[in-house]
C-alpha cells in the first residue's frame, strides 16, 4: 500500500471513531432517579425509623452498573446525616432497581427535648443526593413532613376506699393512660404529689413497668396509706362525699435510647370517691 492510501486509512480513522460515539450517545438513553415519601418502619416516643426509597430505571436495552449513592438528610432545617451509601448494583436492561436508604430519627436531636412532641404535630425534611454511574451522576431530593407520635394522656378515673380503720385508711387512685399512637407505649413508673379536698398533700412513686397497647386506654392504680395525722379534715368527707377534689401532680418515666426522659403531667378536678 503506497503512502498516500496509508495516509488516507489513518486521516478517516478519528471519522470512524466520532462516528461510532455519535452513534453511541443517540442510542443511550439517560437513567431516571426517582425518591418516595419517607416510609416509616417503626416508631416510639423516643425515636422514628424512617426509609426512604430510591428507584433507578433503566431503559436501556444493556445492563448498568450503579456505584453509590450520596445523601443528606435535613429534618426541621437541620442537618442530621450525610454520607455515601458505597453498596455497589447491577441494574438490569429495561428494568427498575431500588436502593433504600434506613435512618433513625432521635427527637431529642431535633428539638432538644421529648416535651417538643406536645407542640409539634410533624416533622419536615428535606433528602437529596446524587447516584453515581461513573461517567454521568445525576442528582435527586424529595421534601416532605413525618407525622409525629402523640405523648400519653394521663387523667385521674376514681378514688376507692380500700379500708377505713382506726388507724388511718387506704386508698387506690385510679389513673387512665391514653395511648392514640399506632404503637405500644411503656411507662416505667411515675412520681408524684397529690393533694386531696384542699388540705393533705401526699408524695409518693411508683417503678411498676407499665404498658398501653396502641390506640388503647390502660388504668394504673396507685394504692395510698395515710394515717388519722395526716387525713385530718379528710376525715369527714371520706366518710360522708361522693366525690372529691383532687389536684394530681406527676413525673412520668419513660425508657430512652440515652437513660430514661421524664414527662411532667398536672391534672385538677372532682373525681367520683367510691367503697
Amino acid at each position: 500500500m503506497g503512502l498516500g492510501r496509508w495516509l488516507a486509512v489513518l486521516a478517516a480513522v478519528p471519522l470512524v471513531v466520532l462516528s461510532g460515539c455519535a452513534t453511541l450517545e443517540n442510542q443511550f438513553k439517560q437513567p431516571e432517579v426517582s425518591l418516595g415519601d419517607a416510609r416509616i418502619t417503626s416508631m416510639s416516643l423516643q425515636d422514628a425509623q424512617v426509609a426512604f426509597d430510591v428507584d433507578v430505571k433503566n431503559p436501556n436495552a444493556i445492563g448498568l452498573s450503579l456505584k453509590g449513592l450520596t445523601y443528606t438528610l435535613q429534618v426541621q432545617g437541620k442537618q442530621l446525616f450525610n454520607g455515601t451509601h458505597s453498596e455497589r448494583f447491577e441494574i438490569n436492561a429495561n428494568s427498575t432497581s431500588r436502593v433504600t436508604l434506613p435512618f433513625t430519627l432521635r427527637y431529642e436531636d431535633v428539638f432538644g427535648t421529648i416535651m417538643a412532641l406536645r407542640d409539634n404535630k410533624e416533622l419536615s425534611y428535606q433528602i437529596s443526593g446524587e447516584a453515581d454511574f461513573g461517567l454521568i451522576r445525576l442528582p435527586y431530593s424529595k421534601s416532605g413532613t413525618i407525622a409525629m407520635p402523640k405523648l400519653p394522656e394521663i387523667s385521674v378515673e376514681n378514688l376507692r376506699i380500700n379500708r377505713l380503720g382506726f388507724d388511718g385508711v387506704d386508698l387506690a387512685l385510679a389513673l387512665k393512660v391514653g395511648n392514640e399512637n399506632a404503637f405500644p407505649i411503656r411507662l416505667d413508673g411515675l412520681d408524684y404529689n397529690l393533694k386531696l379536698a384542699d388540705a393533705s398533700l401526699i408524695k409518693g412513686g411508683s417503678t411498676t413497668p407499665f404498658s398501653v397497647d396502641a390506640n388503647k386506654n390502660g388504668e394504673m392504680v396507685l394504692n395510698l396509706s395515710l394515717n388519722y395525722a395526716q387525713i385530718g379534715a379528710l376525715l369527714q368527707a371520706l366518710n360522708s362525699s361522693s366525690s372529691m377534689p383532687i389536684e394530681f401532680n406527676s413525673q412520668m418515666k419513660l425508657p430512652g435510647i440515652k437513660g430514661q426522659t421524664t414527662l411532667p403531667y398536672n391534672w385538677k378536678g372532682d373525681i367520683p370517691l367510691s367503697r
